[in-house]
């Protein structure tokens, strides 16, 4: 799990900024294999990103400074894809200036051709087919995470 300059387009990377956090297990719900990471440069502090890249599973969640976990990433084809973000208060700067309070989760998408590139001036409250398919592992990772204001 990393970044562009370590990112091998044949899989894994040529080196590793991320790995499986201490205090949680790997899950798969829903089909979704996820789990908890922490960034390795910060000597096991917590870090406040997650990889631009994937390597082996398909959603990766962060942990927050009260360690609790506060966001999570979904990868398709191991670029970014959905982030689900709940650490903190979101207002859309630009677009329609909805708020969502923290605690409560906002979706941000990036562009399907540039992983890269979030849309978060359009974040959003997460679908019934999002809660149905993403909830479950959300609410397995911070069970006191709200899909509604």
């Amino acid at each position: 799990m990393g970044n562009e300059s370590q990112y091998l387009k044949t899989g894994g990377f040529s080196s590793y900024l991320y790995e499986d956090h201490k205090d949680f297990e790997q899950v798969t719900i829903n089909g979704i294999h996820a789990k908890v990471l922490h960034y390795i440069p910060d000597n096991l502090k917590d870090h406040t990103g997650l990889p631009k890249y994937a390597n082996t599973s398909d959603m990766y969640f962060r942990v927050g400074p009260d360690k609790s976990v506060v966001q999570g990433k979904y990868y398709i084809n191991r670029k970014h894809y959905l982030d689900f973000d709940w650490g903190h208060r979101h207002t859309n700067k630009k677009g329609d200036g909805k708020t969502f309070p923290e605690g409560t989760v906002h979706v941000q998408e990036y562009s399907v051709t540039d992983g890269n590139v979030r849309f978060s001036h359009n974040a959003r409250l997460m679908t019934d087919a999002e809660i149905k398919k993403f909830g479950p592992i959300i609410l397995h990772f911070n069970p006191n995470v709200k899909f509604r204001p």
